[in-house]
């Protein structure tokens, strides 16, 4: 039998990260990092793996394609709510969203992005 091919990364945390740039970055009070794993010309899906360094805020918003979290290691703060290390959330496209790292420790998520990756920054009248 031949398989297809195949994306594997052994170590989510070990990875080199990036800065985002424009409005990716405008999100965030202090610098994140990010690594794309995944990226699909036809549909425009994108997954990366997040580093939130401990005490990143982050500003309300909104992005265009419905995304899923899922917590590798460390705390989240998802809409109010606290998420720990396995844990999965999903944000449907359009909605107004708020994630940053919980507590004194980094967090680590993978983030999946259904389309193409865009962000909408909210007021906070919005």
């Amino acid at each position: 039998m031949e398989y297809g091919d195949l994306i594997i990364a052994e170590d989510l945390t070990a990875l080199e990260f990036r800065e985002p740039s424009g409005d990716a970055a405008a999100v965030y009070d202090q610098p994140i990092g990010l690594h794309l794993l995944y990226d699909d010309p036809a549909t425009g899906a994108e997954h990366y793996v997040v580093r939130y360094p401990a005490g990143v805020r982050c500003r309300a918003h909104t992005h265009t394609a419905a995304h899923t979290i899922v917590v590798v290691d460390g705390r989240l703060e998802v809409n109010g709510r606290v998420i720990g290390t396995g844990a999965y959330a999903h944000f449907p496209g359009n909605e107004p969203m708020r994630h940053q790292a919980a507590g004194d420790v980094p967090c680590h998520f993978i983030l999946i992005f259904d389309g193409p990756f865009d962000v909408r920054i909210l007021d906070e009248d919005d």
